[in-house]
């Protein structure tokens, strides 16, 4: 500790004293002085000639860590007050950190005002209790501000608790068994951490749910393997269906099917699914696709609105008449070679006839 420390504190201490010191006399056997000794003063006459000598005849040696004033090898004279503050050792750990210091303080809050500690901050025993002469272990924690988030809902405190569940107790904040605390319980505070606390909660819920109808696929001989028919329709059912459904900080983070009951059952839709294999267009030689061209400029797929759809251009009682239907309801929706076999069949009754312009390209 610095001199000037010392000093002040002596010049602390002596002010105290000079009133009492002032009107202090003794006998003639030896020189009048006061002694203070940690605080404590008492009136003496000594036959010392320096404050060593008074020390010893109290029984008193000044070790390296001890402040005495006037310095030991001073000369003495009457009526004048001597300090004596003597060390002690403090083992201290500082929010983990430890290091041993001495000071000559009387008291723990002295000393921990003197090394420049707030009076905020945690201290293991109490303030007001005396430092003994032997060595004495403090375990200290400066206050530091961290943010809980509980809830979702965020707050700032300030704090000298060593750990999470320290501080969770002084605010009254209770986890429930579901609840997800991040970091754990166990975790030591340190400044500006974040605390997040989860509340966690598991309610049933019923909802009514509607249960999809199935189908049934019977072979049909009588369509093409390509075409289906619907003998009835399918009715969707419906079921009541219970959950657990768990929420994290009022929001829905999960449900799980627990019991379902049947309020009105499904009914499958019926359908005839065609077995038979189309026959393959027979081989004409014919050049469709120039009559394509010329009709529509080779887009099968066109519909004008003129009443004449496809590639080959029909009209819908044409392509319906010589069996389109089977394919789609217009050309137009059908595919080329659905197409061509329609107007082939058309061909082989009529010739190029129904195309007047553009049949000379076949």
């Amino acid at each position: 500790m610095r001199r000037s420390i010392k000093y002040g504190l002596y010049g602390a201490v002596l002010a105290g004293v000079l009133g009492a010191s002032a009107a202090f006399a003794l006998g003639t056997d030896g020189t009048a002085v006061t002694l203070v000794v940690d605080g404590q003063s008492k009136n003496i006459s000594t036959s010392a000639s320096d404050v060593r000598g008074v020390l010893s005849a109290q029984g008193y040696t000044a070790g390296v860590h001890d402040i005495v004033a006037p310095a030991a090898q001073s000369k003495i004279h009457a009526n004048e007050t001597i300090v004596y503050k003597r060390g002690r050792l403090l083992h201290l750990d500082v929010d983990g950190v430890r290091r041993d210091v001495w000071t000559t303080a009387p008291t723990v809050a002295q000393a921990l005002a003197e090394l420049g500690y707030s009076s905020d901050a945690f201290v293991s025993v109490s303030r007001s209790s005396r430092l003994p002469l032997g060595a004495t272990t403090l375990d200290l924690r400066a206050p530091k501000a961290v943010t809980l988030v509980d809830g979702g809902t965020p707050r700032t405190v300030t704090t000298v608790d060593a750990t999470v569940a320290d501080l969770l107790k002084d605010l009254s904040v209770t986890v429930g068994p579901a609840d997800r605390l991040d970091p754990a319980a166990d975790a030591a505070i340190t400044a500006g951490m974040t605390i997040r606390l989860q509340r966690v909660s598991v309610r049933q819920v019923t909802d009514v749910e509607p249960v999809a109808f199935g189908v049934q696929n019977r072979p049909d001989p009588s369509l093409y393997t390509d075409q289906s028919s619907i003998v009835r329709a399918g009715q969707d059912g419906s079921a009541r269906v219970t959950y657990e459904v768990t929420y994290v900080d009022g929001a829905e983070a999960g449900r799980q099917r627990v019991a379902s009951v049947a309020l009105t059952a499904a009914v499958a839709e019926i359908r005839n699914v065609g077995t038979q294999q189309r026959p393959a267009p027979a081989a004409s030689g014919l050049n469709w696709d120039a009559v394509a061209q010329c009709e529509s400029g080779g887009n099968w797929h066109i519909n004008t609105g003129n009443g004449y759809y496809g590639g080959l251009q029909f009209s819908a009682s044409t392509w319906l008449a010589n069996g389109g239907g089977q394919y789609a309801p217009r050309a137009d929706l059908a595919t080329r070679e659905q197409q061509i076999a329609v107007a082939t069949t058309l061909y082989d009754a009529r010739g190029s006839s129904p195309w007047p312009v553009c049949g000379s390209r076949l």
